[in-house]
């Protein structure tokens, strides 16, 4: 780790009502991007000194107390003992001055100025206004051209709380990224030679409170910029890498798989960069497999620790692109999105609620065999989607969903046959089951002429069961609602359960059919559809209608 000599490190106080006061005072403490209102701090005349609180969660840093002093481990696992009466500690081989622990009412008070310096922080004080900032220095940035783009790299004394935030302004063309909790110290930024379509960079303090610095890349045509990656260094500093490509037919890259989270419940994975086809998720029981185009920049963060969903991941780059194994301890549902300019999230939910008593589920894949059903649009490009083979292969992902919940599934076809509707309602009502779920994908005579979610039923008992299946469709989905619709539809009409008959989308609306080619899409379908059954038998907790 870096440590900075109080002599050089960048501490700015304003002496006006610094007081050498034995009595704590309700101060503010801004720890990186966070800030800590009526933290009792005691305004000693050399630092201002602080009890060790909830404030230090926001450094992730583990610490110990013990009657001699207090242990500390810092995120990349650099350990010091910070002895009551030491004026020195050793951190990783290099000692640093420190001002003495003080202690009152069996408390620690910690210089924080001093903590500061340990960690590689910088420490601004405010004495008049009671207010004591610590944030992490940019120390670096650097630049080089690539075959993908502009791949640039700034250098940070301390591990930021999050990704920066990225974005594109216009009328002059340029790109930023903003890094919440960091503050500038005096950095000279690379001169670009030849560097199309960059014309420059620039820094600044884009805010104080919270403290913001902004990176800027000037350009000479519209540009793109993505978070690329991130690393620790051996010294104990971050470094962000940054991707910036021309607009105009930018290629697809990703630079690192990331775990954000892993708890009990769910666990995201982040892809960074920029992939926007040939992604595809695959789901056998407790194992799911994520297929990408291309291979990483950097490595992999996929440190696996404690008990959360995830057992353990292997990321495999041999031969064409990257496969991504994930192993699961608890039954759990997978599916991958766009996460704006962060790249791609793989999603990762565990089916907090089980059915309650084994229920029998009839999933229905409407058509089938010599009925397709709807057909996209002829295409030069793509094959057209057949209604039969979706709704074939959502009803299997619901299969599965509701299997992983507890509940018994009966499918009227599991393969390309065609089944008559009179036969579809007896295999339902001869087992007497709990629910009747026709999956379909609607179609408009006029190609692109309507889109959206539709939720038919027929007798008043099925009523409940479409209000709660369509309100999960619009929450999953994000499409436009049309409608929970009776309508005297053989195979709702028919059975003697409550019955629906879902209509996610429209297979001929440009839009929506690209969404169907999708696997992702359409295990969202499937989950929407789980989640509403199980609302509906009371095993999942309801979600509140938010409008259409």
């Amino acid at each position: 780790m870096k440590y900075l000599p109080l002599a050089i490190l960048p501490l700015v106080f304003s002496f006006l009502g610094w007081s050498n006061s034995q009595t704590p005072e309700p101060s503010r403490l801004i720890v990186l991007s966070e800030t800590f209102v009526d933290i009792h701090i005691l305004w000693h005349q050399d630092e201002p000194l602080s009890q060790l609180g909830d404030w230090l969660k926001a450094l992730k840093i583990r610490f110990e107390l013990s009657d001699n002093g207090i242990w500390f481990e810092t995120p990349n696992k650099v350990s010091c003992f910070w002895a009551k009466d030491s004026t020195k500690v050793d951190v990783g081989g290099q000692t640093v001055d420190v001002n003495p622990l003080q202690q009152q009412e069996g408390s620690f008070w910690v210089p924080i100025v001093s903590l500061a310096r340990l960690l590689g922080l910088k420490a601004i004080v405010n004495a008049e206004k009671r207010t004591v900032k610590l944030v992490s220095s940019l120390q670096s940035v650097e630049a080089k051209r690539t075959e993908l783009g502009w791949l640039v790299t700034l250098t940070f004394s301390y591990p930021l709380p999050n990704f920066p935030k990225t974005g594109t302004l216009h009328q002059p063309e340029r790109a930023y990224a903003d890094f919440a909790g960091a503050a500038i110290e005096q950095v000279n930024l690379p001169e670009l030679k030849d560097a199309t379509p960059l014309t420059g960079l620039r820094l600044g303090q884009f805010t104080d409170e919270p403290p913001v610095v902004r990176f800027v890349a000037d350009a000479s045509e519209p540009v793109l910029i993505r978070v690329a990656g991130k690393e620790l260094t051996e010294e104990g500093s971050e470094r962000w890498h940054l991707l910036i490509q021309p607009e105009t037919k930018p290629k697809q890259w990703f630079g690192q798989i990331f775990l954000k989270e892993n708890e009990a419940m769910k666990a995201v994975i982040l892809i960074l960069g920029r992939l926007e086809s040939g992604i595809a998720l695959k789901q056998v029981g407790k194992s799911v497999t994520v297929s990408l185009p291309e291979k990483p920049i950097f490595n992999h963060h996929l440190a696996i620790s404690g008990d959360g969903i995830i057992e353990s991941v292997s990321v495999d780059t041999e031969g064409v692109g990257t496969r991504l194994t994930i192993s699961l301890r608890e039954p759990a549902t997978a599916h991958w999105q766009f996460e704006g300019n962060e790249g791609i999230a793989v999603l990762i939910e565990a089916l907090s609620n089980r059915a309650k008593q084994i229920r029998l589920i009839v999933v229905d894949a409407g058509h089938g065999g010599k009925d397709p059903g709807a057909m996209s649009p002829p295409s030069q490009d793509k094959p057209r989607l057949v209604e039969k083979e979706l709704t074939l292969d959502i009803a299997f992902r619901l299969k599965r969903l509701l299997e992983q919940a507890g509940y018994k599934v009966l499918m009227t076809r599991t393969d390309d046959t065609y089944v008559p509707l009179p036969t579809r309602v007896t295999i339902a009502n001869s087992v007497q089951a709990h629910a009747f779920v026709s999956v379909h994908l609607n179609s408009y005579p006029y190609p692109g002429g309507q889109w959206g979610t539709e939720v038919y039923y027929w007798t008043p008992q099925s009523y409940p069961l479409a209000e709660s299946v369509y309100r999960h469709l619009l929450a999953l989905l994000g499409r436009k609602g049309n409608g929970i619709r009776q309508r005297k539809l053989y195979v709702t009409r028919n059975t003697i359960m409550p019955s629906v008959l879902v209509e996610s989308c429209y297979l001929n609306h440009p839009e929506e059919e690209e969404l169907l080619r999708s696997e992702e899409f359409r295990e969202r379908i499937a989950l929407a559809i789980c989640r509403g059954l199980m609302e509906f038998f009371g095993d999942l907790k309801e979600l509140k209608p938010k409008g259409e």
